[in-house]
């Protein structure tokens, strides 16, 4: 895949080691993976998942499964780590092209790599992360010292100032301690990021200390709850629902 037009992986990686499993309960692959065949999933999961088997070359540019998806699920244990392998070295031209040593980087070495993919924020960080439970777990050394950014990583710009209502800037310091204030009141949340193509991320808060059987039910109640919220939304004028990168 050529790197220039695509980005690269940004899902879970268990989120992928999941829908490889239920290929494998499986005894044929469907024609096409598309989001009718992941519809028990979010929407920006949907997309995250195709183009992660899109770059990996598990499906074609019309979401038909590939030869190496097929030989990727039949294989045995051993077999298919190998041959994820070769789909990460291939996939991502910077673990045998030279360009960077992974067995003696640096965290911001490996930051800088994926920048190229004109990726950033949660997007970056959450690419790094796929990169590096692949690396893992297909016996790729990595150095130690290679972290996932921060999802607060933006580029390296800084911070543009804040605005009041009135128009007026709100100093550096001000802002940090509304940030100092906010992190306070969030004292046993954890905070989601969503990311949301072409703006800013949005986020959603939630008690950090939720069982399974509570987050379940977190996760069909705000799927339910945000498809009902934007049906009685008024659609503007000349506005379109396609809000999320093309696959």
């Amino acid at each position: 895949m050529n790197e220039k037009m695509a980005k690269p992986p940004y899902c879970s990686y268990r989120s992928f080691e999941n829908l490889v499993k239920e290929f494998k309960e499986h005894e044929v692959l469907p024609a096409v993976i598309d989001r009718s065949l992941l519809s028990r999933r979010s929407g920006s999961e949907q997309s995250a998942l195709i183009l992660a088997l899109k770059w990996l070359g598990f499906i074609d540019e019309s979401s038909v499964p590939t030869r190496l998806l097929r030989e990727y699920i039949a294989a045995d244990e051993d077999s298919a780590k190998q041959l994820l392998r070769q789909r990460i070295e291939n996939s991502y031209a910077f673990v045998s092209d030279g360009t960077i040593d992974l067995s003696s980087a640096t965290a911001q070495q490996m930051t800088d790599r994926f920048r190229k993919y004109e990726i950033s924020g949660s997007t970056l960080s959450k690419s790094v992360a796929f990169f590096l439970s692949a690396a893992k777990e297909t016996g790729i050394k990595i150095s130690p010292h290679v972290k996932a950014p921060p999802s607060r990583t933006n580029g390296g710009g800084k911070r543009k100032p804040k605005s009041s209502p009135s128009g007026t800037s709100i100093s550096t310091e001000q802002s940090e301690k509304n940030q100092e204030h906010h992190h306070h009141q969030k004292a046993g949340t954890i905070t989601i990021p969503i990311p949301i193509y072409g703006m800013r991320d949005g986020a959603i808060h939630l008690p950090a200390d939720m069982d399974e059987r509570q987050w379940n039910s977190v996760i069909k109640m705000t799927e339910f709850i945000l498809k009902n919220y934007r049906d009685t939304m008024a659609a503007p004028e000349n506005s379109t629902d396609d809000d999320e990168e093309p696959l």
